[in-house]
């Protein structure tokens, strides 16, 4: 992006200085150079509105046609990172590219990009997990206080104002400013402007509450500063403005039926502080001064995909007032000069002769663990987009809330890139949440709920402890140490206990009437080794030890099964999907053998058991919004087992565990296609889609798959609406398995399978 922007730059220079820019209408004469002088202090006061302050760029570029020239800048939220990228010196078009190159969705991002997770990171997405989380400290319960993690917006900021990262006083910027922000604690404005980078006071006026987390500046905790003062004209005044410009785009108040849900309650809250403070500034405007509302109409603050159409908007508010500043325009040839001065002033790029990459202010996790994590080469410039690309990595450890970076003076005209990573304010014993539910408004319901507890950092190399408890139709236990072998240790131990007990409905021959249930419970304890491969998987091998029992209830006797065995297994998992519900790209495999010796049961004793199972899937792009996942899924056991098919997408309109043997293969195609013409993080997508599913259950030896006629590949099919909403993927298919069942199922939870 810094390559892109330096070009951009350099090409926005060669024209202003090959060409003339295009000024005001011709009725507007040129002021005289005593006219200059006797101009009024102007300043320019930019309101916070969310993505409605896109339109503060168009406004820009207007004002900049206009030849209109500004002595002091303040800005509020959106305001504030417009105005103080303005104020820094970027011209209105180079901002406007900035805005328009910006990847809205992965800024907003509830969690890091996939494929920067670790194994265990997506192993929790894959069964729901998250992304909230709760602290658990000797005070209580702990909570982010954020809805959208920071890192993507720290980023962007970052980068896009290092080349002035050494002023600490925004009143030496080509433009004196100042922005505004709202104490947390005291309620009060605070002016930031004094001992304080561009970045972090954008950052401090723009921490939305809820949204964002609070920020901290001078031992004060700060909060968006639209609470208090949305449109700071008195602070214009303060810093030597005589006239001012206002832009207000803060949104208005909904209406009744607008009001929806606790955020649509909350937002409220917060754009009744926002009109109150604004009603207040509005009271301020002198003769003289101008005041500008954009047109937005129903634009919301949430519409960052429609940024083009915003900015037109602020651009046509100021050129249908073009009329008003006639008094403040400038001479052609000198606001050209001035132009072409601030543009040099951006004229980076990007790249660092670095020394050294340092890690600071941690006090729980191993700074060396942090470096091991990222691939810094010092005897190469360093750029800032690979800077950036290292903090993505770091915060993607799931350890941080965010990973700030900076470059500071190193020996010898070097520098050194220090990463200042945010421990996580909920701590490192941490709880996650998940579950699912399956209902085909009949008989056939199921309902889980997951709690997960995990301790991370127990020691310096970075052992983690992990208790899991499931309860509803299957009830589970799980607790497992996770043991680095060394700082940064790609090798790993794990010790693991584990319980289980879920039911089975027992159906004979084509009967979707259950004549009994299966209920099975199992304890196991191993030992594993490991090795992880960064954003790829893991492969681990153990041995341990179980013992499984069945009981089988029907209306004519009940059959008790027991066995306790010794075993060995080896496991490969890999993911590289871009998402646990409907990806795009990437690839899934997860494949074991588990071999079971001297194997002691109350029905037949074999020597040995050896169980297989296999599944994978791909996605396939099959248009700009619209995927086919392929997957598949395959089992065995050589003697004893029990694998199921039947319920949402696995034979679907057939019951859950309609199918069973110890023998499984099954094979499904699932088309979605995104109808939603929003973006993708500030919205609950909608998808429409349908599978084709074939598989087969059976009892026997591999070499019976082909003569066995008394098991037959059945075949489904379904049609399905689904939202990828905040609490996970919600369903509801209609589904069918040919020649035998349908059923219309409600299904919430992650279901790659």
């Amino acid at each position: 992006m810094t390559k892109r922007l330096g070009f951009s730059l350099k090409l926005a220079l060669f024209a202003l200085l090959s060409t003339t820019i295009v000024g005001a209408d011709a009725v507007y004469a040129a002021p005289t150079q005593q006219a200059r002088a006797e101009r009024p202090r102007l300043g320019l006061v930019l309101s916070g509105g969310g993505a409605r302050g896109f339109a503060h760029i168009g406004a820009l570029k207007a004002l900049e046609e206009l030849r209109v020239r500004f002595d002091v800048i303040t800005g509020t939220s959106m305001g504030s990172m417009v105005g103080g990228a303005y104020a820094a010196g970027y011209s209105a078009k180079q901002i406007e590219d900035i805005t328009l190159a910006v990847d809205w969705p992965r800024m907003f991002a509830p969690r890091p990009d996939r494929n920067r997770m670790d194994w265990q990171g997506k192993d929790n997405d894959r069964r729901g997990l998250g992304p909230t989380e709760i602290g658990v400290t000797k005070d209580g319960l702990r909570f982010s206080g954020q809805l959208v993690p920071s890192q993507e917006l720290d980023i962007f900021l970052q980068r896009s104002t290092q080349p002035f990262n050494s002023v600490y006083d925004l009143s030496e910027l080509d433009i004196p400013f100042a922005a505004v922000a709202t104490d947390l604690e005291s309620g009060q404005r605070v002016v930031l402007q004094k001992e304080i980078s561009l970045a972090q006071a954008m950052r401090c006026s723009m921490s939305v509450p809820g949204a964002f987390r609070p920020a901290e500046y001078k031992g004060r905790v700060l909060v968006d500063g639209g609470l208090i003062d949305n449109l700071p004209i008195d602070l214009a005044r303060d810093m030597g403005a005589e006239r001012v410009v206002a832009i207000n785009v803060g949104t208005p108040l909904g209406k009744r039926d607008d009001i929806k849900g606790v955020l649509g309650v909350m937002a409220q809250v917060v754009n009744i502080l926002t009109e109150q403070n604004v009603r207040k500034s509005k009271e301020s405007i002198r003769p003289g001064d101008i005041y500008i509302e954009p047109d937005l109409g129903g634009l919301t603050s949430g519409d960052f995909m429609k940024s083009r159409d915003i900015i037109e908007i602020g651009y046509k508010a100021v050129m249908d007032n073009k009329e008003l500043f006639a008094p403040y325009i400038e001479d052609e040839y000198d606001y050209r000069f001035y132009l072409s001065a601030r543009y040099e002033k951006t004229l980076v790029d990007g790249e660092h002769n670095v020394s050294e990459v340092k890690v600071a202010g941690l006090e729980h996790v191993n700074p060396e663990h942090v470096l091991a994590t990222i691939d810094i080469d010092t005897d190469k410039p360093v750029s800032n987009e690979q800077a950036a690309e290292a903090a993505r990595d770091i915060w993607a450890e799931g350890d941080f809330q965010s990973v700030p970076f900076r470059f500071e003076p190193g020996p010898n005209g070097t520098e050194v890139l220090v990463f200042e990573p945010e421990e996580k304010t909920v701590g490192y014993s941490r709880l996650m949440f998940g579950g699912n539910v399956q209902s085909d408004f009949q008989s056939s319901n199921t309902f889980n709920v997951v709690l997960s507890h995990t301790w991370g950092w127990l020691n310096k190399w970075g052992g983690e402890w992990r208790n899991e408890i499931q309860l509803g139709e299957v009830k589970r236990f799980l607790s497992e140490f996770h043991q680095p072998l060394g700082v940064g240790g790609r090798w790993f131990l794990m010790p693991r206990v584990s319980y289980q007990w879920e039911p089975f409905d027992l159906y004979v021959g084509d009967s979707d009437t259950p004549v009994g249930e299966f209920r099975t419970e199992t304890f196991e304890a191993g030992m594993f080794l490991g090795y992880e491969f960064p954003r790829l998987g893991r492969i681990s091998a153990g041995a341990g030890w179980y013992d499984s029992r069945i009981k089988t209830e029907t209306f004519i006797t009940d059959l008790k099964y027991t066995e306790d065995s010794s075993f060995v297994s080896l496991r490969a998992n890999f993911d590289t999907l871009d998402d646990a519900s409907f990806p795009r790209r990437g690839f899934y495999f997860d494949g074991s053998v588990t071999y079971d010796f001297n194997p002691q049961g109350s029905i037949g004793e074999p020597d040995s058991n050896t169980r297989y199972e296999v599944k994978a899937a791909i996605p396939l792009q099959l248009g700009e919004r619209t995927t086919a996942l392929v997957s598949g899924r395959a089992a065995a056991a050589s003697e004893v087992g029990n694998y199921n098919m039947g319920g949402v997408f696995n034979l679907s309109g057939s019951p859950y565990g309609r199918y069973s043997g110890d023998r499984l293969a099954f094979g499904r195609v699932m088309i979605y296609h995104d109808v939603s013409r929003t973006m993708r993080e500030l919205r609950m997508p909608i998808y429409l889609g349908g599978t084709f599913e074939i598989g087969r259950a059976w009892n026997g030896t591999i070499t019976e798959v082909i003569g066995d006629q008394g098991t037959p590949w059945r075949k489904a099919a379904s049609l399905y609406i689904a939202s990828d909403t905040w609490l996970g993927p919600m369903y509801l298919v209609a589904g069918r398995t040919f020649g035998e069942s349908s059923s219309l199922t409600f299904y919430w939870g992650r279901l790659l399978w």
